[in-house]
């Protein structure tokens, strides 16, 4: 009866205090109180605050459970929460707890809660999460901050997740227990991106609560390809230059969260360690480096792992000149003498005399100078081998390569001949083609090639002289003129260098026979032929030419006496036919009438025209195929025998006859 009244009266007292404050007035949640680890000394009470007291003052209040004992004050405070330190009766009984909120003069109190303190633990969020993706499972790990205050690392892990494509979808939730601060998802489609949050709780303790959930973590796909450098260096010619390295962006499903990049690079010859570029958000790199070789790598890294590293290799600026080497013992005059305390000088063979090896020489002295550190380091070197050394030192706060030289320890002939040597042969000239000598034979600087050539006979024999000529070291053909034709040379080849010729390689050659010139004949004899093809045609032409071209006939025109007289200007007579009659003579002989007309015709025109005169001397007389094709045209009138004749001068000896007389008064024919 006792334990009735005790719990009616707060109760009341409650509802009292809820109907006082009105109905916008709420009161604060009922505390929850929790240590963060099993093993944890103070206990975190927290509550909720109403919305209309987010300015009150809170105080924490606790009894016994079941007891009629006076409530005790935990602390007071303007927070939501308060850390209560451990009490062993806290710790072992059952407690209830409430939370009393001040405002001005008045004041609400929370619901009590019974809880015992040490069944309770809630540990924090997943800390530091990080994940790996590797075809279709997505690993996660993260740091717990309680570690150090012996959080176990056995807990129960819940997870959610969904498709970043599809944030609208309901989250996948799946909880499992792990014994360390690690958990593995299966079945990812690997070409989608995803979100997920995480959240944990204890699984050694009666009453866990669960931690708060971690912030949305977006999750991209794994990097499959390795970063694609390009480079390019902008030499200043004084020993420095500058590299610009550059790399495309990545596609979206890879750069989700951010792509990173993780750049080292060898810039500082002098020293071995690369220099590292951690965290590069950008897709270019810009630095300063010296003339020697730059080495380094790259890889792009994000959420979820990383790509494979790209090797970086910019070659260093090697010269063919300026180019030094001892002559026995006689050092190198240098126009200054740099100290090598803030610099170094760096040497090498070079493998097939020009590509320079993996490893190289750094040589430091701190009071030495280049012609001693040289001096120093000629008792490693090989004889007859290229080597490649340069000189570097920092300017301003960037690096420079103030010397750079081929060398050699001592010079020799080359030790092989050039190569693939051919010769194109002419009547008197002969052009030589080669390849130039490897410059590990050379076994020197090449100044120059030598060319020799002899004529010689059949038995080898030499006839002329031997004439040479020396060659540019950088020509691979030579032009020899003046070959006598149809004769036999020997022509040697050889490189040289500052020890004398090397290995020579022997051709032998046999120049062409002088062509004589045909030119001439062929044009003549062209010439010829197309005048005996003229020749023909004109003859068979003119054999043929009544069939290929036949006959006209034209009348000639009798000019009368008395006509010439009134006028010496020629007068164009125009014909016209007004009528034609033909007649067929040739079935039947003429009549002896009109034969004897006929006669009498001729030799009146014969007469005739053997009075005329014709102009400027010119004579037509009429052939027999145009005998009785005359007109006249005198002026005076015409007697009767003159027309009859007219008349029958008008037939051809086909014995057709054509009235050419528009108004004759006789019909002579028949009309067609």
């Amino acid at each position: 009866m006792e334990a009735k009244e005790h719990w009616f009266l707060p109760g009341f007292l409650v509802l009292a205090m809820v109907i006082a404050q009105g109905t916008t007035s709420k009161y604060p949640s009922s505390p929850q109180c929790y240590k963060k680890t099993e093993k944890a000394t103070t206990y975190t009470c927290e509550w909720t605050k109403s919305g209309s007291m987010q300015n009150a003052t809170y105080e924490l209040f606790y009894k016994r459970s079941n007891s009629a004992e006076k409530k005790k004050s935990l602390g007071k405070n303007q927070q939501s929460y308060i850390f209560v330190n451990d009490d062993k009766v806290l710790e072992k009984v059952p407690v209830d707890l409430w939370v009393v909120a001040y405002m001005g003069n008045g004041s609400c109190q929370s619901l009590s809660v019974s809880v015992r303190l040490n069944e309770s633990v809630k540990y924090e969020a997943p800390q530091n999460m990080s994940m790996s993706r590797s075809s279709s499972n997505l690993t996660l790990s993260w740091v717990n901050k309680e570690v150090k205050n012996h959080m176990p690392e056995d807990v129960i892990l819940e997870v959610k997740f969904r498709r970043l494509e599809k944030t609208s979808e309901i989250w996948n939730t799946t909880e499992t227990e792990v014994k360390q601060a690690m958990v593995t998802l299966e079945n990812l489609q690997n070409q989608y991106m995803y979100q997920l949050q995480v959240r944990q709780k204890s699984k050694h303790v009666k009453r866990p609560l669960w931690s708060d959930w971690t912030p949305i973590l977006d999750v991209p796909t794994e990097i499959q390809n390795h970063t694609e450098v390009k480079w390019t260096v902008e030499d200043f010619n004084n020993g420095t230059r500058l590299l610009n390295l550059t790399w495309g962006t990545p596609p979206y499903p890879v750069s989700v969260g951010q792509v990173n990049y993780n750049l080292s690079l060898h810039i500082w010859p002098c020293q071995l360690k690369l220099k590292n570029h951690t965290n590069i958000t950008t897709t270019e790199f810009s630095v300063y480096v010296t003339y020697s070789a730059v080495s380094g790598y790259i890889f792009a890294f994000n959420k979820v792992g990383k790509s494979s590293q790209t090797h970086i290799f910019v070659p260093a600026k090697h010269l063919t000149y300026p180019r030094k080497s001892w002559p026995d013992d006689k050092l190198i005059p240098r126009n200054y003498t740099p100290r090598l305390k803030k610099s170094c000088l760096e040497w090498y063979k070079l493998t097939d005399g020009e590509t320079q090896p993996p490893k190289v020489n750094i040589s430091k002295m701190m009071n030495g100078t280049v012609e001693e550190t040289l001096k120093s380091i000629r008792q490693k070197m090989d004889d007859y081998v290229r080597y490649f050394y340069l000189v570097h030192k920092q300017t301003d706060g960037k690096p420079q390569t103030t010397e750079m030289h081929l060398m050699y320890k001592k010079e020799g002939a080359a030790s092989k001949a050039p190569e693939n040597f051919t010769v194109n042969v002419v009547t008197n000239s002969a052009v030589l083609h080669w390849k130039p000598i490897p410059v590990q034979d050379q076994q020197g600087f090449l100044t120059h090639y030598e060319v020799c050539y002899t004529r010689s006979q059949n038995n080898g024999a030499h006839i002329g002289i031997k004439k040479c000529h020396n060659i540019s070291a950088s020509k691979t053909e030579y032009l020899i003129q003046n070959l006598t034709p149809e004769s036999e040379y020997n022509i040697y080849l050889a490189g040289a260098t500052a020890a004398g010729s090397g290995r020579n390689i022997s051709i032998h050659i046999l120049t062409k026979p002088q062509h004589k010139s045909i030119t001439g004949w062929k044009i003549a004899g062209k010439i010829v032929l197309i005048a005996i093809l003229i020749t023909i045609c004109l003859f068979i032409i003119k054999r043929n030419k009544s069939k290929i071209f036949p006959p006209i006939p034209h009348p000639m025109v009798a000019e009368s006496k008395n006509y010439r007289a009134s006028t010496q200007d020629m007068y164009e007579i125009k014909e016209e036919v007004h009528e034609l009659q033909l007649h067929d003579k040739s079935s039947q002989d003429p009549n002896p009438e009109e034969a004897t007309l006929l006669e009498v015709c001729e030799d009146e025109n014969e007469k005739s025209l053997g009075d005329s005169s014709t102009p400027d001397g010119v004579s037509d007389p009429l052939t027999s195929d145009f005998k009785g094709q005359v007109l006249s045209l005198e002026t005076g009138g015409p007697s009767q025998g003159e027309i009859d004749c007219e008349v029958t001068m008008l037939m051809y000896r086909n014995g057709l006859v054509f009235d050419m007389k528009a108004d004759s008064t006789e019909d002579v024919g028949m009309p067609l």
